[in-house]
């Protein structure tokens, strides 16, 4: 009986020891770095899609680093000036979701008075060429789609739109408008049929809570603007 209480007590150390100090999804230590760069705050918040478009900026004269960068969730955060502004630079590799993930740490764990961001891109405006630097004044994700069963057309219902979910305010597109190297046929059809753009659901932070808004337009802050 005293050997099996004194290996109990053994096991119990053992587990003991083994215990790692947690706190929640963020250790204590970085914690204490958050917040220590917080009582430096607040700073402009520059997303960048990738270290190719983030090294010209890293290698500018323009910038100086404050030597201080947070890992967290697989991003990093690096600390300086671009000027007399403070910033942090974050990169949030490619796609809306990275960004959107990567965006809402930066304003989720520091104190941020804006966000920018930045990086090349296409267009298919034809009087821009490669290098033409512009500052859009409204933007939209244009991913999110109604897809249309094949055979039903503008004046049939999508499915929700009864509900307010996916109605037909905005632009569709007729894959079948796109087709090519078709010939001899008066017309063409795809069983693709269309696709209808659709706004996305937001809840603004001044909001309520799990009250949704719809937008598909979303404009720049008017003062970022206008520095610009």
């Amino acid at each position: 009986m005293t050997a099996l209480k004194i290996c109990s007590v053994i096991i119990l150390a053992v587990v003991l020891l083994n215990v790692q100090e947690t706190n929640g999804a963020l250790s204590s230590r970085t914690w204490r770095k958050i917040y220590k760069a917080n009582r430096n705050g607040p700073y402009l918040g520059l997303v960048i899609p990738n270290l190719f478009e983030m090294n010209p900026l890293l290698q500018s004269p323009s910038f100086t680093s404050s030597n201080l960068t947070l890992d967290f969730d697989g991003r990093r955060f690096r600390f300086g000036t671009i000027g007399e502004k403070k910033v942090i630079l974050a990169m949030t590799g490619l796609g809306v979701i990275n960004a959107g993930i990567t965006t809402q740490l930066l304003l989720s764990l520091f104190k941020i008075e804006g966000v920018v961001h930045c990086g090349i891109a296409g267009n298919a405006n034809p009087s821009l060429n490669i290098g033409d630097l512009t500052i859009p004044q409204y933007w939209s994700h244009t991913g999110l789609w109604s897809w249309q069963r094949y055979g039903q057309g503008p004046k049939d219902e999508l499915p929700l739109e009864s509900d307010g979910d996916y109605p037909k305010k905005i632009a569709y597109l007729e894959f079948a408008n796109y087709t090519v190297n078709a010939t001899h046929v008066a017309s063409c059809d795809n069983l693709l049929n269309n696709i209808w753009f659709e706004a996305e659901e937001v809840y603004p932070i001044d909001g309520t809570p799990e009250e949704r808004q719809h937008t598909f337009w979303v404009a720049v802050d008017p003062h970022y603007l206008q520095k610009a």
